[in-house]
């Protein structure tokens, strides 16, 4: 394998006279694996023959201190550029680090984490007992660790935490200007893990009576951008360029579908069915799945992707990114794309994510006169009072409802309380065509 990467008979002999070539085959597969194109394997394996020159392999141990001074000594052999040193520097660091760790041989000095036991003993609870998504046991995970931090540089136990305490450290986070619903968001996950506390005697009791700023249901509005500004975006990235090409299928999927990101971002090869023209979507959210119709439109810019941009790989998940190694893109990644070419066209949006053209679909397809029953059904909601939102912005229903005498308003109110009742919402394929026919058409 080496000496199809280099040819050169010397470079070839000291590589595989080395007493460590079977460490260099295995990153080298590794490497190859993960999609590096051979231009960019040449240049590792010279970043690799100095790394096997002064990092110390004979050790069974490698730490990140023994690879930053490696680094530096490996720079000083260096005449070139300060840039050109830095880069080499970096690549020394990330290819060691990472040979190192596929090797088994990097010691890491793990940070301590305060009340880890009781920390794992919560999650593990709320993941397993209470069945909640990893995206929520992730949350947990950040804002009750955060707190146990802020405790653990207190001082204190969890036995001595008062309410004064959580007062003090709510103070904290009004200090950082978070939003009321931020701060709600902080109360709840506290409030729930204080309860599991006070099950389990960690702390006192009566610790879960916290205040948090009142957040009215349905207060807010739709947060996404106007449909003409997603005609905007979607025109702006119909250009020929490889990265307009994936980043033009992938918005299209938000703008007809209304999927979230997380389900662009995980829709794999096998989740397309292009003989019977179906999509399918795995709502990870409420763990089950969906199928739609593969519009024309839609089918034919991921099959233009597929053929033209996407990178040879053994990855699963359709859209990759643009640089080696290729992997699925991350939430921040999707997030700033999308970010980036909004503020770009000078769009004006309360959010600027992905998940803001998910509202502007719903609010389209709202105006074009669809029930609310059918966008519930199309946005893959599992109950209408998800969907209640989006009738705020309903002007023809409102201006309705305000007609009304108030005798039937309240009969009006009463039944619309009856229908946002939990039901499975599944949808036929023909209405689900149909609706995204409708979200289509208001992009062509």
């Amino acid at each position: 394998m080496l000496d199809q990467l280099s040819p050169r008979p010397s470079t070839v002999a000291s590589r595989y006279g080395s007493p460590h070539t079977a460490e260099h085959q295995l990153y080298v597969s590794h490497l190859l694996e993960e999609g590096r194109s051979p231009k960019t394997m040449a240049d590792i394996l010279q970043t690799m023959t100095a790394i096997g020159i002064h990092l110390p392999l004979e050790r069974a141990a490698i730490t990140p201190a023994d690879i930053e001074a490696s680094a530096d000594l490996w720079a000083t052999t260096l005449h070139h550029s300060a840039k050109y040193i830095h880069y080499r520097k970096t690549a020394f660091v990330f290819h060691a680090t990472n040979w190192m760790r596929l090797l088994g041989r990097l010691h890491e000095p793990r940070a301590v984490q305060p009340f880890a036991v009781e920390m794992d003993d919560f999650l593990q609870y709320v993941s397993s007992e209470r069945g909640l998504a990893p995206s929520t046991v992730q949350h947990y995970r950040l804002f009750v660790g955060e707190f146990l931090m802020w405790l653990d540089r207190d001082g204190k136990t969890l036995l001595e935490v008062t309410l004064d305490d959580l007062s003090s450290y709510f103070q904290t986070l009004s200090r950082r200007k978070l939003k009321r619903t931020s701060i709600a968001l902080h109360v709840a996950k506290l409030r729930n893990f204080f309860r599991y506390a006070e099950s389990r005697r960690w702390c006192r009791s009566g610790m879960d009576a916290l205040d948090a700023p009142r957040i009215y249901r349905l207060e807010s509005l739709p947060r996404g951008p106007q449909w003409s500004d997603v005609q905007k975006l979607l025109a702006s990235c119909a250009g020929d360029r490889p990265t307009d090409i994936r980043d033009h299928a992938m918005l299209l999927l938000i703008a007809v579908y209304g999927l979230r990101s997380g389900e662009v971002r995980h829709l794999c090869l096998e989740d397309i069915d292009w003989e019977r023209e179906i999509i399918h979507i795995r709502r990870a959210k409420q763990r089950k799945s969906q199928h739609y119709p593969l519009v024309h439109e839609v089918g034919a810019a991921i099959l233009r992707y597929l053929r033209e941009v996407r990178p040879r790989s053994k990855r699963r998940e359709i859209f990759l990114s643009r640089v080696q190694p290729y992997r699925a893109l991350s939430v921040g990644g999707f997030s700033a794309m999308v970010n980036k070419r909004l503020h770009r066209l000078g769009i004006v949006s309360v959010c600027y994510g992905p998940h803001s053209l998910r509202h502007s679909c719903a609010t389209h397809l709202l105006a074009e006169g669809v029930s609310l029953k059918e966008i519930a059904d199309h946005l893959g909601h599992v109950s209408l009072a998800a969907t209640q939102i989006y009738a705020k912005v309903d002007m023809p229903a409102l201006r309705e409802v305000g007609d009304l005498p108030l005798k039937e308003l309240a009969m009006y109110a009463e039944n619309s309380q009856r229908a946002a009742t939990p039901i499975q919402l599944r949808g036929s394929m023909e209405s689900l065509h149909s609706v995204a026919a409708i979200s289509l058409g208001g992009l062509l």
